[in-house]
């Protein structure tokens, strides 16, 4: 089992998420709403499968992924700038990379080297 240190980072981020929502107003009186698609299954030939959720806020200044990792790990992760593809990161322990139908989950080391932690992933149905 893989042991992950972002639990507070993935509180820090989900804050973030309330408070924009919560606290912001777009000047008619109506707060911020966040939408969310249907889940996306990402499996790679091991076997191995994160499922994906992508979210935005109503106005667009926010879009986010929930991810449900093999070890039952869930983590929610900001879009971020990216010279291809989609990234989601928190720049601390985890990133979630799509290019295409193709998913790939980096972590970092012990060193704070970014790793493969799942690679290989394709969205189900797109084969």
């Amino acid at each position: 089992m893989i042991a992950f240190g972002f639990g507070s980072t993935r509180v820090s981020v989900l804050m973030a998420v309330l408070v924009l929502v919560s606290g912001c107003g777009n000047g008619d009186g109506h707060g911020l709403s966040v939408t969310g698609g249907e889940p996306v299954q990402y499996v790679n030939a091991d076997g191995q499968s994160v499922t994906a959720r992508f979210y935005s806020l109503s106005d667009g200044s926010l879009n986010f992924v929930k991810l449900n990792l093999p070890e039952g790990v869930e983590c929610t992760l900001p879009q971020s700038v990216s010279g291809s593809g989609a990234r989601y990161t928190d720049d601390g322990m985890l990133t979630f990379w799509i290019r295409g139908d193709s998913a790939t989950v980096e972590t970092r080391d012990d060193q704070g080297q970014w790793q493969v932690l799942y690679a290989h992933l394709q969205a189900e149905g797109t084969e």
